[in-house]
């Protein structure tokens, strides 16, 4: 990972007024990544997306990290069956513009 898109965790949660144990609850639950460099934390830009669905779900909706782990679990599983069902309709779509035999 390049030192760019990486974010200091603890200028992430002054931003976004959360507290650091937040983020390493997260971490712990294996819900995100943090970079240790010369003992401070960083997340990665990519991240940003789904950190910001936590804090939602955790201080906007009082959700606490058991049930958004469960969440982004589910969410994951729709997204991999959406994609799942893309790639079915395409192949369906091939057989369904091919020409039929004559008979």
């Amino acid at each position: 990972m390049e030192s760019e898109q990486l974010i200091p965790a603890d200028e992430f949660c002054s931003h976004y007024n959360v507290e650091l144990s937040f983020i390493q609850t997260l971490e712990e639950f294996g819900l995100i990544q943090v970079t240790t460099m010369q003992e401070k934390g960083f997340v990665a830009a990519d991240q940003l997306k789904d950190l910001e669905q936590y804090i939602r779900l955790h201080y906007d909706l009082g959700i606490n990290a058991e049930g958004i782990d469960a969440i982004a679990h589910i969410l994951q599983r729709v997204k991999d069956m959406q994609q799942e069902i893309a790639l079915m309709r395409n192949r369906l779509y091939i057989y369904e513009s091919r020409p039929q035999a004559l008979e």
